[in-house]
């Protein structure tokens, strides 16, 4: 039982970040339901070594808030692998020029990037990075937390409740074999452990990332009636901007 709940999410792991994880897993993330679970968990462990990270560079290093601002996403940016800015660039291109569901889920396919891609990575990085500046600059870094791991269990109940509208790729088999009940749990205790470091925060977070998912819903979920994996990428990265954002308004 043990051994396979750590297998679940060290492929959790593997698959959300890059983290050097040793040798190759029993099975790849990718392929089973199950790793879901632990999204969320996986959220925290980005979030922790952000955290740690800004702590160090901030009072030991002494840096200006600014620069630990940019190390910090950009080891945000190379723990994911980028792997939600590719699914937030395909929907910026398909929002641009699809103007019928089915143009909209062509162009997510194509692995060109447009002028749509361009502008919608470089705004929400614009964004992260100014909200990470102010709240490292108030000495907040402990808020650091709470973005990856709201985002992630944001993407789990979207992977839950919302059918995936292709036949094949990785969304697909997420949503094979996941425990709404598992998640659920997950979801509750992660955010207890986030009300412990800041209730208001979380109060905060919790309202940005609804913000958030109904962006995401009325651009992109209710044209296509459904998700694609660019869009749990386009909703895990609006996700965290916003709740950076709402951070900062409450701060």
């Amino acid at each position: 039982m043990m051994k396979s709940m750590m297998n679940s999410f060290l492929c959790a792991a593997k698959f959300l970040t890059r983290l050097p994880l040793g040798k190759e897993l029993e099975h790849p993330a990718a392929l089973s339901g199950d790793t879901v679970v632990w999204y969320a968990p996986v959220g925290m462990l980005i979030g922790i070594l952000m955290t740690a990270i800004a702590w160090f560079l901030s009072q030991w290093i002494q840096l200006p808030p600014s620069i630990v601002g940019i190390v910090v996403l950009i080891t945000w940016v190379g723990i994911t692998g980028a792997l939600h800015l590719d699914g937030l660039a395909d929907c910026g291109d398909a929002w641009m020029g699809g103007h019928t569901a089915e143009r909209m889920l062509e162009i997510m396919k194509d692995t060109s990037c447009g002028v749509g891609a361009i502008v919608a990575v470089a705004l929400v990085l614009l964004v992260k990075l100014s909200a990470l500046s102010v709240l490292l600059a108030q000495g907040d870094w402990m808020l650091l937390i709470f973005p990856p791991v709201i985002a992630r269990i944001a993407l789990s109940i979207v992977i839950c409740s919302m059918p995936y509208i292709r036949s094949e790729g990785i969304g697909w088999s997420l949503q094979s074999n996941v425990s709404t009940k598992e998640i659920g749990i997950s979801g509750l205790v992660l955010s207890l452990v986030l009300c412990m470091v800041s209730f208001q925060s979380f109060i905060i977070a919790a309202i940005a990332s609804a913000i958030a998912f109904l962006l995401i819903y009325r651009c992109f979920i209710k044209p296509v009636k459904g998700a694609t994996g660019d869009i749990y990428g386009a909703l895990v990265e609006t996700v965290e901007a916003f709740v950076l954002v709402g951070l900062v308004v409450g701060s």
